[in-house]
């Protein structure tokens, strides 16, 4: 275990190296005045990423910083376990290719699963693309998502499939981000709109361009806060938490929506499906996990490992030390640049041999096994919050290009 220690926080990570860019930024949030009462745990797998390091968990009150959870709201896992113990491979993977949009790609029409959800509810909604959304039902993005079928020691099969909020997941995170900002700044949508009312009241119409000029010409000089990391309070924080519950499951349906294309489009029947979530905040214990997931007592969930290794199956012990959280997979050693600039495509061909892909190339480079920790560093360190219960092994495997 490392200590950060900060101005006004300490955090614990549990890992037995820390780059130094992730420690930077671990302090910059420890230094933070309005974090002095929360309780910030890392997990085994951090590194650092946009905002604040992958693998964040912290508890929260009236204040948050949405690029912590950031622009992938919901973004996780789904698991499905089949009856069925073979599977074509072949004609699983021609019918990802087919009826999955995968990469910026979207569905022609409405997944039935839009049913489901009522986006026009967004506090955010006229700033945010609700019918690309609609029609993002369904579909994989690139970057680290994947869809895989494991299987187990003991023969049973498991469809995984990885995605979250696709584009409008980034574009409500963007919004609160930003409102966030202009507010401290005092010039945010609602305060300018507010002011607007206010002289309208009082009968002076003839100052509100001059005030709605001075207002925006506000900036961040006399805050002593990291543009990224302004935060949302008040009825801002409120209507992020709102908006971020509705994406938290859109992304959950957009994941059920590819198992479901997936169980229908092969005829295969599901025994069990659970569902591990690794951007979000857990509104129930007011928890923010960046790239963690939750570990309550008893709780299933997936970490995953890498293209080569697969997953495990584990089941928490609800560590409250550890904010009950477990770590969301194995964690990058190295940036996507650095494993295209330094890693060989043969190495990656060689590394994937005996798994059913047709995805193996330059482009994936980025997420090749090699530029993942082993294994071995995060199942030695988890014990303390969550119990294995299997080891998944990819047979097959599908993930996009960017």
């Amino acid at each position: 275990m490392i200590k950060i220690e900060g101005l006004h926080n300490t955090a614990l990570c549990y890992c037995d190296e820390l780059e130094s860019a992730a420690a930077a930024q671990i302090k910059t949030v420890c230094d933070q005045e309005y974090f002095a009462g929360s309780k910030i745990r890392i997990m085994p797998d951090v590194h650092a990423g946009m905002g604040c390091t992958i693998g964040t968990t912290m508890t929260i009150s009236d204040k948050v910083v949405p690029g912590m959870v950031g622009v992938d709201i919901g973004c996780g896992m789904e698991t499905v376990k089949i009856l069925q113990k073979e599977i074509d491979l072949k004609k699983l993977d021609e019918l990802v290719h087919k009826k999955i949009p995968c990469g910026r790609d979207i569905r022609k029409s409405y997944h039935p699963f839009n049913d489901f959800i009522d986006l026009s509810l967004l506090r955010c909604a006229k700033h945010v693309n609700l019918e690309r959304a609609k029609k993002s039902i369904g579909t994989l993005g690139g970057g680290n998502h994947f869809i895989e079928a494991d299987k187990s020691d003991d023969g049973q099969i498991y469809i995984v499939v990885h995605s979250g909020s696709r584009h409008i997941g980034n574009e409500v995170a963007k919004f609160y981000q930003d409102e966030g900002y202009h507010s401290l700044c005092g010039n945010a949508r609602f305060q300018i709109e507010q002011t607007i009312e206010e002289l309208k009241a009082k009968g002076r119409h003839n100052e509100i361009e001059s005030t709605i000029k001075s207002l925006k010409s506000q900036n961040s000089a006399a805050l002593s806060i990291p543009n990224d990391l302004t935060y949302v309070q008040g009825g801002l924080f409120d209507d992020y938490i709102h908006d971020m519950q509705i994406i938290q499951h859109f992304a959950m349906l957009n994941r059920k929506a590819m198992t479901d294309v997936i169980i229908k489009g092969m005829g295969l029947t599901c025994e069990e499906e659970f569902t591990t979530v690794h951007n979000y905040i857990d509104t129930e214990n007011m928890i923010l996990r960046k790239g963690s997931v939750s570990a309550q007592k008893g709780e299933k969930l997936l970490i995953p490992i890498n293209m080569r290794d697969g997953s495990l199956i584990c089941q928490g012990k609800g560590n409250d030390d550890w904010n009950c959280s477990a770590p969301h997979g194995a964690g990058r050693i190295m940036s996507r640049r650095a494993a295209f600039d330094k890693l060989s495509l043969d190495e990656y061909i060689k590394e994937m041999e005996g798994i059913y892909t047709t995805c193996v190339m330059k482009d994936t480079l980025d997420e090749s096994p090699m530029a993942y920790k082993s294994m071995n560093e995060i199942t030695k360190q988890i014990t303390p919050t969550a119990d294995i219960i299997c080891r998944i092994k990819p047979i097959y495997n599908f993930k996009a290009a960017e």
